[in-house]
């Protein structure tokens, strides 16, 4: 019988693994742009690597990958993709660093409404705390783009802090623990018909819609 050669051992361990699936694996390197794991489930030969980027990490505010992990702690990560050209894993460790916000974020699902409290206004746009969301997270998020179909100056022109929203959920990203949210989605659009333009609608008896 013949033997597998190393890469293909690989590449049949590899194609088990899914995108957004959770694995875990042992520190192996941590380098300045990322961190190396081992995965788990792999008997080789070789090894089966996992590359985690600096920015998926955690989501504390770090400098160097070393203040967050060292060599030989265990891991755990959602997958991000599979390389097959590089024969590695791509995964996320900021996507599983705090159990319930991640079961939270997985009981969302896009095209869903939902309500919460809008906790602050930029003017890149609304953090909103969304109803059911772990008591120390914000997990909301709507660019301005979203807030209205009116054509706004400042989100400020839109919603205030404190006040109650619905809106449809238009993402869910476990990496960045966010959810985004759009206010358009669930509101009527209004149409900017010029005032001369409405009355001959209206005389006809014909809808702009």
């Amino acid at each position: 019988m013949t033997e597998h050669l190393p890469n293909e051992t690989l590449k049949d361990f590899l194609s088990t693994i899914r995108a957004g699936e959770v694995r875990t694996g042992r520190v192996s390197s941590v380098e300045e742009r990322e961190v190396l794991v081992e995965l788990d489930g792999f008997s080789g030969p070789g090894k089966a690597v996992g590359h985690i980027p600096h920015g998926d990490l955690t989501r504390k505010a770090i400098g160097h990958p070393s203040e967050a992990v060292s060599i030989g702690q265990r891991l755990t990560f959602e997958v991000i993709a599979v390389d097959w050209q590089q024969q590695c894993v791509w995964a996320s460790a900021s996507a599983c660093e705090d159990p319930a916000l991640r079961a939270f974020l997985l009981g969302l699902r896009r095209g869903a409404k939902h309500e919460g409290q809008v906790q602050s206004v930029h003017n890149f746009g609304v953090f909103v705390n969304l109803d059911g969301e772990p008591a120390d997270q914000c997990t909301g998020f709507i660019r301005g783009p979203e807030l209205s179909w009116r054509r706004i100056d400042h989100p400020a022109d839109a919603v205030k802090a404190g006040q109650r929203v619905v809106g449809e959920i238009i993402d869910v990203d476990t990496r960045r623990g966010q959810v985004q949210l759009s206010l358009k989605k669930v509101s009527k659009r209004i149409h900017s018909f010029p005032s001369r333009t409405r009355q001959a609608w209206s005389r006809s008896g014909r809808s702009p819609n």
